[in-house]
């Protein structure tokens, strides 16, 4: 436990202090920008595809030390796969540190030692960020950046609504896991709640997408509901957890 526990350490640091493919590509073909807004991290990922192949990846952003790592280890990972491979790699990446059963994959290389952060909701969100942007980015052709005025509108507006049980807004609870706004207005977000029983399972991403369709410059928002990684009081900002009295 001691040795993977130092692997872990040193890798998060190697990476962390010296990221590979750290700069934005000349010629890239996707590109897409992605946030972790509770911790801050933000990046920003280029992708050249030849035909099926990524002949290129890298990143821009900044962030915390395993958000920062992850994206330069998941660089190294893509560059020269396919992109059903790809899709392949950030499956396996994806069980690896939300399920608890997840066996380990030696197929992740490297990887492999950020399965420890499924211990903790919060960090799962920065070791993923930089992948779920790989996503976006896969879907978009050339997609330049969302507005960062949009942006800052949607995320208030998104403190505007509050959960029904703990009266707290629901990007401060840590509801929201991802946050993709595309240039024309399109909103993709992924949520969740505090526990899968809570009653307004079924109609709350709607008041969600409704609040958010009334932001100038929204053309559509879809919220999907996820229950992995499961929420927890980690997922809280400090602010909100000294105000519950739970630090």
């Amino acid at each position: 436990m001691n040795k993977l526990r130092d692997l872990y350490q040193e890798v998060i640091f190697d990476h962390y202090k010296a990221p590979r493919n750290h700069h934005a590509l000349a010629h890239h073909t996707h590109v897409a920008h992605g946030d972790n807004i509770l911790c801050g991290d933000q990046v920003t990922v280029y992708l050249q595809l030849d035909g099926d192949v990524i002949a290129d990846v890298s990143f821009e952003g900044s962030g915390c030390a395993i958000s920062t790592a992850s994206a330069s280890l998941m660089t190294e990972a893509l560059k020269g796969k396919t992109v059903a491979e790809a899709e392949q790699i950030f499956q396996k990446f994806h069980d690896l540190v939300t399920d608890a059963d997840a066996e380990p994959d030696s197929g992740l290389g490297k990887l492999e030692v950020l399965a420890g952060v499924r211990e903790f909701p919060a960090r799962v969100k920065c070791a993923t960020l930089a992948w779920h942007t790989l996503q976006s980015a896969l879907k978009d052709h050339l997609a330049p950046v969302a507005d960062e005025a949009l942006r800052e509108n949607v995320i208030a507006a998104l403190r505007t609504i509050y959960d029904p049980e703990i009266h707290v807004n629901i990007l401060d609870l840590g509801l929201i896991y991802t946050l993709d706004i595309d240039p024309q207005g399109h909103i993709q977000i992924e949520m969740t709640l505090t526990a899968p029983a809570c009653p307004v399972a079924g109609t709350f991403p709607g008041i969600v997408e409704a609040r958010l369709g009334e932001v100038e410059g929204v053309e559509s928002v879809h919220v999907e509901l996820v229950w992995e990684p499961p929420w927890s009081i980690d997922a809280m900002t400090d602010e909100v957890k000294l105000e519950l009295g739970l630090l």
